[in-house]
């Protein structure tokens, strides 16, 4: 029964994060929007009031409802110490797809953040599987990423959506492991794991570690996300963006089937995940989404902006950590793979949504 428990925890996990999030989202949300259209078009100063009201709505209204939630359950497993009982049972999944047990650590903290994900791939001690699982930790949707699917896939198409794009994200990175394990071949041994007995943690310690690591989103993504609002706007205001939407629009347009203001988003998310979600709101105008975007369309943004190159910061962590050549081939393998199933989900989108 552990694997159906494993699967009842995750989904738990993300249906309890977008029920949540959701609430709180949608309280926020609607001041926001009044409040950005009263300034809108008020002078040549309104794009950075524009760009600074965006910004805290895009924390406080878009990405903390979803993260705070998620934040605070990860450290409830961990606390309980599920996470180890979690590891061991993967073990087994790891070792068909050719890799070590110990890839399981990574592949469980990058749903937390790629960049410690990544870092704690030195565990493993043969070159081989670090190699693969350096290429698959940053296939592994994080936080930020999380957002998105939970802010437009969860919140307009519904929680199992997104549930069916994370299993959809863990058979890819099975299929993918597979064919490159058999690319080099080699025997991992097998993984001793010491198991902690459970234990019921306090609402204190599951704060504090919840709010040490809302810190880092604070100190280190907030104002990146703030700084991008207001570029976006100046760019808005100056017709730049127009520049971008134009050049990306074989991507965005033809290949997608995406409005070709979502051109710019995809660029500026490449800084940081939360940036594409925030940015989105601000290219389209409205948080209104469905209005704008067909189910189809959020479908196929949402499985891009998934598989697509991660933040800068787990760029800057990989070239540290495994080097240019594991670093240009993990952005060619994340390229090709969103490239494709998205692809495919306009397909599926066409087939199943409207």
């Amino acid at each position: 029964l552990g694997y159906i428990i494993l699967a009842g925890v995750f989904f738990g996990l993300l249906y309890l994060t977008f029920f949540v999030g959701s609430f709180l989202a949608d309280q926020v949300a609607g001041p926001f929007d009044r409040l950005t259209q009263l300034f809108q078009g008020k002078g040549a100063w309104s794009p950075f009031v524009v760009g600074v009201i965006q910004g805290i709505a895009g924390g406080v209204g878009i990405v903390l409802p979803y993260l705070i939630p998620l934040l605070f359950l990860l450290s409830l497993l961990e606390d309980i110490g599920y996470l180890p009982r979690a590891a061991f049972l993967l073990d087994g999944l790891m070792h068909r797809m050719g890799l070590h047990g110990k890839s399981v650590i990574p592949f469980i903290l990058g749903y937390g953040c790629n960049v410690p994900s990544i870092m704690a791939a030195r565990i493993i001690e043969s070159p081989r599987d670090r190699f693969i699982t350096l290429l698959l930790a940053s296939l592994i949707p994080c936080s930020a990423r999380t957002s998105v699917i939970l802010g437009l896939q969860a919140k307009y198409l519904g929680p199992l959506w997104a549930m069916a794009l994370y299993l959809v994200n863990i058979l890819v990175l099975g299929f993918v492991g597979f064919l490159i394990s058999r690319f080099h071949k080699e025997e991992s041994p097998g993984l001793i794991l010491e198991i902690p007995p459970y234990r019921l943690p306090t609402f204190a310690s599951l704060w504090k570690k919840t709010w040490h690591r809302l810190k880092d989103f604070a100190i280190y993504a907030w104002p990146i996300i703030l700084a991008g609002s207001i570029v976006l706007e100046v760019l808005t205001y100056l017709h730049v963006d127009k520049v971008i939407n134009t050049l990306l629009a074989p991507l965005t347009v033809w290949l997608l089937g995406l409005p070709v203001a979502v051109g710019v988003t995809l660029f500026f998310g490449i800084f940081r995940k939360e940036l594409t979600l925030i940015m989105l709101f601000q290219a389209l105008g409205t948080f209104n989404i469905q209005n704008v975007l067909t189910h189809t369309q959020i479908l196929v943004f949402v499985v891009f902006v998934t598989f697509y190159i991660p933040c800068l910061s787990t760029v800057a962590v990989l070239w540290r950590e495994g080097g240019w050549k594991v670093t240009w081939a993990s952005a060619l393998l994340n390229t090709s793979l969103a490239l494709v199933l998205a692809f495919l989900a306009r397909f599926v989108g066409m087939a199943f949504l409207h």
